[in-house]
């Protein structure tokens, strides 16, 4: 199948990273030569599954850096990602929106088109309304010795919340409002177990809590079939939110 993508570039960023990068929007930053967007924005165009790439941010910035491209959509950012998403998607629907689009954000300058089309691969042979990746803290940090990453321990392992998500089409408008808590709790593992109430959180505490709890319990609270993927790419679970992420980033990417 065939998708439309969207990243989310309209993020301000900490002030430690602020004042190492000179950049108020992460999407701008330099690494190793090139706005970090762009390495966002390259992984996508190689895979064969992406048609049309919608890029959420400061649009009058963002039309200085990005490339030609009759399949590249530009719109403004929102107040928060939520509102980024929906300004994309909406311009999407303006010519025929894909079944399905893949989201994600600009923080994520080791993305590479293997690891986009594998979560995508994963995703075809699922059923589900929402697709979210999830990377083993053994996988991380192999690839990336000592990257800090917020983790949870589930039955199946211990994890970090991916950068990719899967979502259809025709379920995005109603989970917007459930899509900001979600975006607000997403570090913090027990505010989002509280989002779904005490047994999630007592499961969590007791190291009970599996993927199919967390997916059922999220279809009884949303309505939507959600999915988590485990992704074997690295790539796909360490951004750039923080000053050590970006010299790993700049030490990384300078070499490859």
């Amino acid at each position: 199948m065939v998708y439309d993508a969207v990243i989310l570039a309209g993020g301000r960023i900490c002030e430690e990273l602020r004042d190492a990068a000179t950049y108020d929007n992460e999407a701008f930053i330099i690494i190793a030569g090139q706005p970090m967007i762009l390495y966002v924005y390259k992984a996508l165009r190689q895979s064969e599954h992406i048609r049309r790439i919608v890029i959420s941010g400061p649009r009058e910035e963002l039309l200085k850096i990005t490339p030609e491209d009759e399949l590249l959509l530009l719109v403004s950012s929102g107040e928060n990602a939520v509102e980024s998403l929906s300004n994309a998607v909406h311009l999407l629907q303006e010519d025929g929106i894909s079944e399905s689009i893949l989201i994600m954000p600009t923080d994520i300058p080791f993305i590479s088109r293997e690891a986009i089309e594998d979560f995508i691969k994963q995703a075809e042979s699922m059923n589900g309304d929402l697709f979210y990746a999830l990377t083993r803290k053994e996988i991380n940090e192999r690839k990336f010795p000592g990257v800090l990453r917020t983790y949870v321990q589930l039955k199946e392992g211990v994890f970090t919340g991916g950068n990719l998500f899967l979502m259809r089409s025709g379920m995005i408008e109603p989970a917007l409002d459930m899509a900001i808590q979600l975006t607000m709790r997403r570090k913090n593992p027990l505010a989002m177990g509280r989002l779904f109430g005490f047994r999630m959180v007592l499961s969590y505490l007791l190291k009970r809590l599996s993927i199919p709890m967390v997916e059922k319990r999220f279809y009884e609270v949303m309505g939507i079939r959600g999915r988590g993927i485990i992704s074997d790419f690295a790539e796909v679970g360490v951004d750039v939110d923080k000053l050590s992420d970006l010299e790993l980033a700049q030490k990384y990417l300078s070499s490859s």
